[in-house]
């Protein structure tokens, strides 16, 4: 039995005005081991995969690079002990912050407008 955990990012679901090459290479990341996800699932294999989507963590360089909001922003310690969790559950996917993929998704909606 194995588990494979796969750090992407949520810019591999939802693409960013000025991170294109970031945003191109965590799509294909995601495109290729959700591809493998399914080939093991289908196969019975006993080993699994979890497909992380991490978005903005706080940090003082993520801090000095983009202008958000405090409460857009996850922890490094809750990040960590989610990761961890994840190792443990093995889910097919695994975001943190919970809601930034939705928050994302609002903001690319809007951008586009």
């Amino acid at each position: 039995k194995g588990h494979i955990f796969v750090t992407s990012s949520a810019l591999g679901e939802v693409p960013a005005a000025k991170l294109p090459v970031f945003s191109a290479t965590k799509h294909a990341l995601n495109g290729f081991f959700y591809s493998l996800q399914q080939e093991l699932l289908a196969k019975k294999s006993s080993v699994t995969i979890s497909i992380g989507a991490l978005g903005m963590i706080f940090t003082e360089e993520m801090m000095g690079m983009f202008k958000v909001p405090d409460w857009m922003m996850g922890d490094l310690t809750g990040c960590a002990h989610g990761m961890m969790e994840t190792l443990v559950t093995r889910p097919r996917t695994f975001t943190y912050p919970k809601l930034h993929p939705y928050i994302t998704r609002f903001m690319w909606y809007f951008q586009s407008k």
